[in-house]
């Protein structure tokens, strides 16, 4: 009797397995688009992260001195290239994280 319970344990702990492998389905094969975006997005997160740092710099300057015509031509530069690569890589500003967005658990 022990055995027999034993071996539908063991049967049952097997089909829990199974199932949960096929839960997992949507993140088999995550690895090579995963690091495919990430270097696409490096570059971009990057310049954007320089952008910011550049234009809060330029903007506390400009705050020192408002007259400068040069920081004023300067900062708005700076904010329209900024809303250019917000509106081409959207995840930059997005609440939710793109691992998220991009290979979350599917709907349904």
């Amino acid at each position: 009797m022990e055995s027999r319970a034993k071996d539908l344990k063991g049967a049952i702990r097997e089909e829990g397995n199974d199932m949960q492998n096929d839960l997992m389905w949507p993140y088999d094969d995550i690895e090579e688009p995963w690091h495919a975006f990430r270097e696409e997005a490096a570059p971009i997160e990057q310049e954007y992260l320089e952008i910011r740092k550049i234009l809060r710099d330029a903007e506390e300057a400009l705050r020192a001195d408002p007259g400068d015509e040069n920081r004023n031509a300067a900062v708005k530069y700076l904010r329209r290239r900024m809303s250019e690569l917000e509106k081409t890589a959207p995840w930059l500003t997005s609440e939710t994280p793109v691992e998220v967005l991009l290979w979350g658990v599917p709907h349904g």
